[in-house]
């Protein structure tokens, strides 16, 4: 468990939210040109669909997690690694098992690809 110092853990999912879309927003401009090869359309198509089976994992984890308390949590999938966020200065064992249990449920992450964070109070 590492120490992060976020502002606002809601702009950081802001800001992962609005990354996301202005890809998404790029992938669709190659989809809809006329100009580019089928088999580069169906490549960006297959990763507009890989976006958003990261965001649903993302999001489910992070509704579930402030379901349990955790307010404010951010989740953010990257490749095998899961990064969880959350608001609180310690983490107790039994609340990081909690943590990680969620986490491996909804995004199917091995627990040791599981990096959890809290912020500064």
């Amino acid at each position: 468990t590492a120490t992060v110092n976020v502002n606002t853990l809601q702009g950081a999912k802001l800001m992962k939210e609005q990354t996301r879309a202005e890809n998404k927003a790029a992938l669709m401009e190659i989809i809809n040109s006329a100009n580019i090869a089928d088999d580069q359309k169906q490549v960006a198509l297959n990763s507009i669909v890989g976006l958003t089976e990261t965001a649903e994992k993302e999001m489910s984890a992070e509704i579930l997690l402030e379901a349990r308390g955790f307010e404010d949590a951010v989740v953010s999938i990257t490749g095998d690694t899961v990064d969880v966020v959350v608001s609180s200065a310690d983490l107790s064992d039994a609340q990081r098992a909690q943590i990680e249990d969620i986490v491996m449920r909804k995004t199917g992450a091995p627990i040791e690809n599981i990096v959890i964070s809290t912020t500064l109070n």
